[in-house]
């Protein structure tokens, strides 16, 4: 896979869930004198309801922008992928086919939807905010665009017409795909910001409680983010500065990984001698864990390869692992 300078074609990769931010907004509230309590308001049956805790709606709606974002992005279901398959129809060229195109404008709506009731509450970061009404525009966009092109592509019509429909409305299909896609770019830029700075603050709060098996897997997991960020500069393995720091990176997760391990282990080991099995670690440790050992050794993989299927599979692993980390590990 070749590096590219514009995000739109560069790794896609999941963002980790925003929901541990309720905790945090929780803990920040307790060392704050309890403000005059909200005036309830009535609904519009006359029963009066219970006054929104703004922290948490404000969590729930990073919660959503963060799972909206990981949809839009969802391997073969991504936007990307189905542009892609648009693409390769080759509309206005001489020997048009169709054969590739997939999915459907209601799949872009459908998550236009959830980002905008969440974007009702807001999350409390403007920034991250605009870059939501970024998404819903240029998806409210492009859903105007294919919907009426929607039967004709389904149907073939294009058989029928021989592609005049078709070459007319390309451009604006081509435009509306690129909009959303840059869109949601800066959606994933921002939620990397938010999620850095969350996740700073989280990991100074777990060791302080001697909470190390979380500790060490925020830790692991923000070194995996710089692993596979770094991917996008190696040029085919060309770049070997770049090809040296991924190096560097997969021995740091290595070893990371290793002190995860360890405390995983001596959870387990705390569990079984309070006679307390039930209560040994979520296996989606476990599951993560696996996952980051399997990116590593598909890069050492890929260097030796060069295979492009080997490349999918690092990136495949880390959102697996991503994957694992927002299932949560709750009993």
């Amino acid at each position: 896979m070749t590096a590219h300078n514009n995000r739109s074609a560069r790794t896609r990769l999941f963002a980790l869930s925003l929901c541990f931010c309720a905790v945090l907004a929780a803990c920040k509230e307790d060392n704050k004198p309890t403000p005059a309590a909200a005036s309830p308001s009535p609904s519009a049956s006359g029963k009066t309801q219970p006054a929104k805790d703004p922290a948490r709606v404000q969590a729930a709606a990073r919660t959503t922008y963060s799972q909206g974002y990981n949809r839009l992005i969802d391997d073969n279901r991504s936007v990307a992928a189905k542009y892609k398959s648009y693409v390769q129809m080759n509309v206005n060229g001489k020997s048009p086919s169709g054969n590739s195109f997939y999915g459907s404008p209601s799949d872009v709506q459908s998550i236009v939807d959830d980002l905008k009731k969440a974007r009702a509450d807001g999350s409390g970061d403007a920034a991250l905010d605009a870059a939501v009404d970024g998404v819903v525009a240029t998806g409210e966009k492009l859903v105007a665009v294919w919907t009426p092109m929607d039967p004709y592509y389904r149907s073939k019509s294009f058989l029928e017409d021989k592609w005049v429909k078709g070459r007319a409305a390309d451009a604006d299909m081509n435009a509306a795909f690129k909009g959303l896609l840059a869109s949601i770019d800066k959606l994933g830029s921002e939620l990397d910001r938010v999620q850095e700075a969350s996740r700073t603050e989280r990991m100074a709060k777990l060791k302080a409680e001697g909470d190390m098996l979380n500790y060490h897997t925020l830790a692991s997991m923000a070194v995996a983010k710089k692993f596979v960020n770094g991917l996008d500069q190696i040029d085919g393995l060309k770049n070997k500065d770049a090809v040296a720091k991924v190096d560097a990176a997969a021995s740091e997760l290595q070893a990371s990984l290793e002190e995860l391990s360890k405390a995983l282990e001596e959870a387990k080991a705390a569990a079984k001698a309070k006679g307390e099995a039930g209560k040994a670690p979520n296996y989606n440790y476990e599951s993560l864990h696996g996952s980051l050992l399997n990116m590593i050794g598909q890069w050492r993989t890929f260097k030796d390869s060069k295979f492009p299927s080997t490349y999918k599979n690092i990136v495949s692993y880390y959102n697996s692992a991503v994957g694992s980390y927002n299932r949560g590990f709750g009993r």
